[in-house]
């Protein structure tokens, strides 16, 4: 009976270490992500996407929605050289909820952006992909949150 209950135990913390190094790896990818948008980098925010594949992308409060990765390639690269100066503003993400099964990802987070003395909350939403062992982002939602 103790070796079972050892062994379960020893699964279970397996389980749960691994788990918590698919967190981590998906976090290093929102982080890469967000700031190499702010850096205003197009070429290492498009590494994180998905692109070979169909990807969504929703900012509720930009009006922007678009299932076609060369859509959102096309806006955020023109977006990118238009206002290519670095968005400098400091970000805080916490309340993170994942959901990882296999080689799938849903993450739901709140990300508060301090910028010109204002703060800007939201709701983000990703789903994301591993794609040769490595996530990627497959879609996005960010939603204002009105205080």
């Amino acid at each position: 009976m103790k070796t079972t209950l050892t062994i379960f135990l020893m699964f279970l913390v397996t389980m749960l270490y691994a788990q918590k190094q698919e967190e981590a790896s998906i976090k290093n990818v929102l982080t890469a992500e967000t700031t190499a948008y702010m850096n205003r980098d197009y070429d290492a925010w498009a590494a994180q996407w998905d692109s070979k594949n169909e990807v969504s992308f929703l900012v509720t409060n930009a009006g922007f929605r678009s299932d076609s990765w060369e859509e959102i390639s096309k806006s955020m690269k023109e977006d990118m050289e238009n206002n290519s100066n670095p968005i400098k503003a400091t970000l805080e993400t916490s309340d993170f909820d994942f959901s990882v099964n296999g080689n799938q990802a849903f993450v739901i987070y709140v990300q508060n952006m301090k910028l010109d003395g204002q703060d800007y909350k939201s709701y983000e939403v990703r789903n994301l992909h591993k794609v040769k062992g490595k996530w990627k982002l497959a879609a996005m939602v960010s939603s204002k949150i009105e205080e």
